[in-house]
């Protein structure tokens, strides 16, 4: 039988508070049960969402805290996100995607720089190169080949404060934010994940507490979690349903046209 409380008046968490009054547990016996730190426990019932990890994290646990004393899950939560509206997990899933792909194509740029200025460096040396290894040193014209000069005299050092301009299509461009799967992975106690997308092995570790993880794929995500209870998502901006107890191994194959079936209700 579920607990029902009121406090919208009051402080959130009291809302907690008084479901683990009303079963007559405490908070060593809550964590025991749910995984979920002591000190985690008390910052949700002494509001102080400020300490918790935040996005899908703190949702996991909040749903987890919810259903072990007795309150509706989903009902709790859409009071959380109603309390604390800064805390969406939309909002972070959104900004954890941007700032790696922005990471992802700071790190492409440079490479690509690199690489054009070794191959314009390189340029007079292999030309330098190719005329000296003819036969009696002689040019492919027969003529004397010139004083040997420096293999770079031709090439003038880059400037410090311009770079040479780098024609258009040249760099990659910047890896896009949006697909047609983005999958946003926590968990709320150490948690064996392996994550393929499209077909290609992206992640194969155990993922700890206040860790997180974002997968993104066209075609489909297949995931195996090793402790399922543990394990919290969001799928396009959604978030996930519990897919299994704790220590439960799970696997499980999210397609465009499968994935709302692994959202939460």
């Amino acid at each position: 039988m579920r607990f029902v409380s009121d406090a919208s008046s009051g402080p959130f968490g009291k809302l907690f508070a008084d479901a683990r009054a009303a079963h007559g547990v405490t908070l060593k016996q809550v964590s025991a049960s749910t995984k979920i730190p002591v000190s985690t426990l008390q910052a949700i019932e002494r509001d102080e969402i400020d300490s918790l990890p935040g996005g899908i994290f703190t949702r996991g646990f909040i749903r987890s805290y919810a259903d072990a004393v007795g309150l509706d899950p989903r009902a709790t939560l859409e009071r959380f996100e109603a309390r604390f509206p800064q805390e969406s997990s939309v909002s972070t899933l959104l900004a954890t995607i941007e700032g790696r792909a922005n990471e992802e194509f700071a790190r492409r740029q440079r490479t690509a720089k690199a690489l054009i200025w070794t191959a314009l460096l390189s340029a007079p040396l292999i030309v330098w190169l190719a005329g000296a290894v003819l036969p009696d040193g002689r040019r492919a014209g027969g003529d004397a080949p010139p004083p040997a000069e420096s293999p770079f005299a031709a090439v003038a050092p880059p400037a410090a404060a311009e770079p040479r301009p780098v024609e258009a299509g040249t760099l990659p461009a910047a890896p896009a934010v949006s697909a047609a799967l983005t999958m946003e992975m926590g968990a709320t106690a150490d948690c064996w994940i392996e994550v393929a997308a499209d077909g290609e092995t992206v992640l194969a570790r155990i993922l700890r507490p206040g860790e997180r993880e974002v997968v993104a794929a066209e075609r489909a995500i297949d995931l195996r979690v090793g402790n399922a209870g543990a394990f919290v998502f969001t799928i396009n901006q959604r978030p996930g349903r519990s897919l299994g107890a704790l220590g439960e191994v799970v696997s499980l194959r999210v397609t465009p046209s499968n994935y709302a079936s692994f959202a939460a209700e």
